[in-house]
């Protein structure tokens, strides 16, 4: 594992702070490690430590760039080294004229902070690529010194008329040199987007380029439920770096379909042999009833591809295990189609608990359902969808895991049939669930709720969030000392098809971070399991080992 200087230090900025969050996401990310100083003598040494690059967050130090700093930092970059400056590194060293010719740009002003959009101007370069405009409550940093034709820029914002630079990359001897103009607040260190951009850079600067290969994707199972077959090609073939090149289905009908709806692939296979000894496909997507995940899917392994499966991950946590292994055994990604982890009001929600504005969650109720049939088809048959809970259920569960984030202790389960005796799934299904760090979760759907609870009840210990279906969370927050009642708005995008599939791309073509783990994935099977298990003992169990 390479490593990584991390420089802090100066007024007005966390750049300490910082730090622990940078080495956070190095570790996650996998290939760097950080080693974080405020000693600015550290910069003399560069040139006698294996660094694959320097990251300078600091402000001020305007004449303290003494010369065996300047020699240690400028020789570094200049001898190969990787640079990476954050935000205030254009307003540090200021006195040095050699440290702002390298870095590209000195610090002019900025006005107070505020929203404000970045937007990518070019898609192709490695720190760039599929990433898309976001907007941030940030400090805007104006740049005097600042020559456009001596840099590649990579994103910029609008100010009154002119464009600002918000990121740029340069050569500097035999070294890279990037500068990410974001990232004055700790708020801003935890958005997603400015994270990788921080990774990118990192890697960028230390020698990483945009692979030229693509991932070619081959879909196992086109059945016309949901039309979830051409969903993920059109999925993946939207995604830069990912094409869709061949589909199986074993009934004629959704292969002459997928001809149609698909032209151009080079295969259209009637059996999942064909497919999996198709040299042209790297990644299978399997979309296929609940109980042919694990099969097919460890098939697909040992026949070296990488694999994603429509969610659920499977039926049972024996069957995650043997999946996890044999990725492991096969060195391939195992992934779960689990894509609303972005949706809007999922993410909204997030965004709020971080801000502190309902304390610490100490309960959370979710539910779906009505009274209704569940209609005769392989979701209501519980020897093949795994039963009631399977389906949005895991959804649901995957989203509870992501907000209480502490071991689950303790699992109680009630699955009930009652009315529905045409059909296999039990009538309705609930979930309980303790965690160690004492919060409580209760999940229900149903199909013979009359009357059902709101989709979102989440009580923390300075507020509460309630969310039914629509685009609007009622916020209550005591936070500020006194009673605080609002409507929140949900203005992010859904379902999240687009960034799961960038998250793919991502790992497999750059060797970021794998957002949907397959052992977050089990945690979830492990707690339906569970829940199952429960019920049919009558008294609550403990988690299986390994869905803590």
């Amino acid at each position: 594992m390479r490593k990584v200087l991390y420089l802090y230090g100066g007024p007005f900025h966390p750049s300490e702070e910082a730090a622990k969050i940078l080495s956070e996401m190095l570790a996650r990310d996998g290939r760097f490690e950080l080693e974080a100083t405020g000693e600015l003598n550290a910069l003399a040494t560069l040139n006698t430590r294996d660094y694959a690059a320097v990251v300078i967050y600091t402000t001020g130090f305007r004449d303290d760039l003494v010369p065996a700093r300047e020699q240690g930092l400028l020789g570094f970059i200049r001898d190969g080294g990787g640079f990476v400056g954050i935000h205030s590194a254009n307003d540090s060293f200021r006195g040095n004229s050699a440290y702002i010719e390298m870095i590209g740009g000195e610090f002019a002003t900025h006005p107070a902070v505020h929203e404000f959009k970045t937007t990518i101007v070019d898609h192709e370069h490695y720190i760039t690529a599929r990433m898309p405009d976001f907007t941030l409550n940030d400090e805007m940093y104006h740049l005097t010194n600042y020559d456009p034709s001596k840099v590649h820029l990579l994103a910029e914002t609008p100010w009154q008329g002119d464009k600002k630079p918000m990121a740029f990359v340069k050569k500097y001897g035999k070294g890279r040199v990037a500068y990410l103009a974001n990232g004055h607040s700790l708020e801003v260190w935890r958005n997603p987007e400015f994270q990788k951009l921080v990774v990118r850079a990192i890697a960028w600067s230390a020698g990483a380029d945009l692979p030229k290969n693509e991932i070619r994707a081959g879909l196992l199972g086109y059945g016309p439920a949901f039309n979830m077959g051409k969903g993920h090609a059109g999925w993946i073939n939207n995604t830069p770096g990912m094409r869709s090149v061949a589909m199986c289905d074993s009934a004629p009908a959704r292969v002459e379909a997928a001809k149609t709806e698909l032209p151009g692939l080079k295969a259209y296979c009637s059996s999942a042999d064909e497919l999996l000894a198709m040299p042209d496909v790297d990644l299978v997507v399997v979309i296929l009833p609940h109980n042919l995940h694990a099969p097919l899917a460890i098939k697909a392994l040992e026949a070296g591809k990488h694999v994603i499966l429509e969610k659920p991950f499977c039926l049972s946590v024996d069957e995650a295990n043997r999946m996890i292994d044999a990725s492991k055994r096969a060195g391939k990604m195992l992934s779960v189609f689990h894509n609303r982890r972005w949706d809007g009001d999922y993410l909204t929600i997030q965004d709020i608990i971080a801000r502190g504005l309902i304390g610490e969650i100490f309960h959370l109720e979710a539910g779906i359902g009505d009274y209704s049939h569940p209609g005769f088809w392989w979701r209501s048959d519980k020897a093949i969808s795994g039963g009631v809970m399977f389906d949005w259920g895991a959804h649901f569960l995957d989203w509870t895991l992501g907000l209480i984030k502490s071991p689950i202790t303790q699992v109680m389960g009630d699955f009930q049939k009652r009315v529905w005796h045409a059909v296999t799934n039990d009538d309705h299904g609930q979930v309980y669930v303790r965690f160690a760090n004492g919060a409580t979760a209760d999940f229900m759907v149903s199909s013979i709720a009359a009357s059902l609870r709101p989709k979102w009840r989440i009580l923390g210990t300075k507020g509460s969030i309630v969310a039914d279906w629509s685009d609007n969370l009622q916020l209550v927050s005591y936070a500020s000392g006194i009673r605080q009642e609002s409507t929140v708005k949900v203005t992010l995008p859904g379902y999240g098809s687009v960034q799961y599939y960038r998250n793919i791309a991502d790992h497999l073509l750059m060797g970021e971070e794998l957002i949907v783990t397959p052992e977050s994935a089990r945690r979830v099977i492990g707690l339906i399991e569970a829940a199952q298990t429960s019920s049919q003992l009558n008294r609550s169990v403990p988690p299986f080992e390994g869905c803590e």
